[in-house]
Order: structure tokens, then C-alpha cells, then sequence
């Protein structure tokens, strides 16, 4: 394995240890448009959103 996927990897368990960690509610607003979910199920669909996007710029 090359050594930046192996990075990406220890990255993304970071994450998904501080989202299991993570307790609460959080409101996000665009607009008019508001959508309560949990904080962890938040945090989970942006970083998916990061990495997305920079896949994308690769």
C-alpha cells in the first residue's frame, strides 16, 4: 500500500472515532432550509462531501 492511503486511512478512522464519540443534535441552515439531525450523522455527510470533492480535484 502507498504510504497517502495509509494516511487517508488513519484519517478516516479519526473521524469515525470522533463521530461515535459525538453526542447531540445539530440544525443546519441554508436559506430557508433547516434540517435537524443528529451530530454525528452531520459530521459523517460533510466529511463524505470532502471526500468527494477531493477526489474529484485529483
Amino acid at each position: 500500500m502507498r504510504k497517502s492511503l495509509l494516511w487517508a486511512l488513519a484519517l478516516i478512522a479519526v473521524c469515525v472515532l470522533f463521530f461515535v464519540s459525538s453526542d447531540g443534535d445539530t440544525a443546519i441552515e441554508l436559506f430557508k432550509w433547516k434540517q435537524e439531525m443528529p451530530t454525528a450523522l452531520a459530521l459523517m455527510l460533510f466529511t463524505g462531501v470532502g471526500i468527494v470533492i477531493g477526489a474529484l480535484l485529483k
